[in-house]
């Protein structure tokens, strides 16, 4: 199988003259029986490691979705078919291979996107982001955006395999169940957990309670109906992933006649026709009371992060985060002790190639969108600040250069004890001046970030009273 997929690569060489152009990367292959990838640059570190994960994920995704969508559905997978494609691309010099690639199977369609699942081609193209140094890389194995985007991508072409090549199931069960097996892949692979100690899905289920919050939850008959109004796409996007983790968990109980509906729908069972099936097939109370149900598992989470700027993942040692679009802040939605307390743990910060520094944060104090943030840069040392969302800027509060050199590659231990009047700050054994928080409400939320390019491991985080 292998040859057949060497055979493919002068094709689709020829397929990106802009990736040769600027100088991409050699490649990285894993192949199996039914699926190919190519990683479209090479890491010394991490070798061979890289591509094979992503084919273990994907190998699962399809044998998961083959269960997900139906055994009931016609045109099941032929063990002839050609096997699908994932193409991952990552250059230092920008997009152009992702570009060269999407626009070779489908013309028009690289701007504004980084993934792409292509049916008639078989190929899913999912441009990596951010681009890691190689020793980041080793640390983050499959950076989780990339391994989310590209199982979410061979999701859909399972479906569409099993649905005879037809893409006509209603979009939110499509988009709900590409996510529902991508978070299991994740799962999978250590990077992420399921149910409220998912990183990803506990944040979208925060993102569909705050629509509660204000209003703009569609109603379930719209969005069974796929009409979703003036939603932005992000929280489309939330709402598919939430809504099909429900139905998998509240209609269990149904066993085959799920497992039938499902297969239905993979086979384009969509739009008007749709509603009254649903209100048939459920019963008693219909759509109306599934909603209420719905409402109700909503109010019963409760997730453990709020990755609000994502980049957040598991790591064997406790969590990795690398930013993809700015800074990275992932706060903690546990219950905060009364002052006096502590937040504590340990935390290793690799370079931001670009510029030869890093910075971590920890973020505490947080009301509504103000916040205080203590910063570990590996040059300047470490500073204090009040953060402040009316305004728009940072208030410096304490400051202190590092006393001797930064070790990046050491586990260090950071602190912050909040008192009744004061605050303390230590790193790595340098102790900040206590800073004044009279007057504060202290009970708000807290949070690890890094800044954009560099890359932070953090373990043994807590938040505890402080009794001695």
């Amino acid at each position: 199988m292998l040859k057949l997929f060497k055979a493919l690569l002068p094709a689709s060489l020829a397929l990106m003259p802009l990736a040769q152009a600027q100088d991409q990367p050699d490649y990285m292959i894993a192949e199996g029986e039914h699926l190919h990838v190519l990683c479209w640059f090479h890491s010394e570190r991490t070798g061979q490691a890289f591509p094979d994960a992503l084919l273990v994920s994907g190998k699962e995704v399809m044998a998961q979705g083959g269960a997900l969508f139906g055994v009931a559905v016609s045109g099941q997978q032929d063990p002839e078919a050609v096997p699908f494609q994932l193409f991952i691309y990552s250059t230092r010099k920008g997009a152009s291979g992702y570009i060269a690639g999407v626009e070779s199977v489908s013309p028009g369609s690289a701007p504004g996107t980084v993934d792409l699942a292509h049916w008639d081609s078989r190929t899913v193209h999912v441009r990596m982001r951010p681009f890691p140094g190689d020793r980041p890389l080793v640390e983050l194995g499959v950076p989780t955006d990339c391994l989310r985007r590209a199982s979410a991508g061979i999701a859909h072409l399972t479906r569409q395999g099993l649905a005879g090549g037809a893409d006509t199931a209603p979009r939110w069960f499509a988009d709900g169940a590409a996510q529902y097996l991508a978070t299991r892949a994740l799962a999978g692979s250590g990077t992420d957990g399921l149910g409220d100690s998912s990183i990803w899905l506990g944040t979208q289920v925060l993102a569909v309670q705050r629509m509660i919050a204000a209003g703009s939850l569609p109603v379930l008959e719209d969005v069974f109906a796929d009409e979703m109004g003036e939603l932005e796409v992000s929280a489309v996007e939330s709402l598919r992933a939430v809504l099909f983790e429900f139905l998998m968990e509240h209609l269990a109980n149904r066993g085959e006649a799920w497992d039938q509906l499902r297969a239905r729908l993979t086979r384009g069972l969509c739009g008007p026709d749709l509603l009254p099936v649903l209100e048939d097939w459920l019963g008693d109370g219909g759509i109306a009371a599934l909603e209420a149900n719905f409402h109700r598992w909503l109010q019963e989470r409760r997730p453990a992060w709020d990755d609000a700027q994502p980049a957040l993942q598991r790591h064997p040692e406790g969590w990795a985060q690398a930013p993809l679009l700015g800074n990275a802040i992932a706060w903690r939605r546990e219950t905060i002790p009364e002052p006096p307390y502590r937040i504590s743990g340990e935390f290793r910060t690799f370079l931001d190639p670009r510029t030869s520094t890093a910075q971590a944060n920890v973020l505490f104090g947080r009301l509504g969108e103000d916040f205080l943030q203590v910063s570990i840069h590996s040059d300047t040392g470490i500073s204090v600040w009040d953060y402040s969302h009316e305004k728009g800027n940072f208030e410096m509060l304490q400051s202190k250069n590092w006393t001797t050199t930064f070790q990046l590659r050491d586990w260090l231990p950071f602190e912050v004890r909040v008192l009744g009047e004061d605050a303390y700050v230590s790193v790595a054994g340098v102790h900040l001046s206590p800073f004044s928080i009279l007057g504060r409400d202290m009970g708000g939320p807290w949070a690890v970030g890094t800044f954009k390019g560099s890359v932070t491991l953090w373990r043994n985080l807590k938040i505890e009273p402080i009794r001695d």
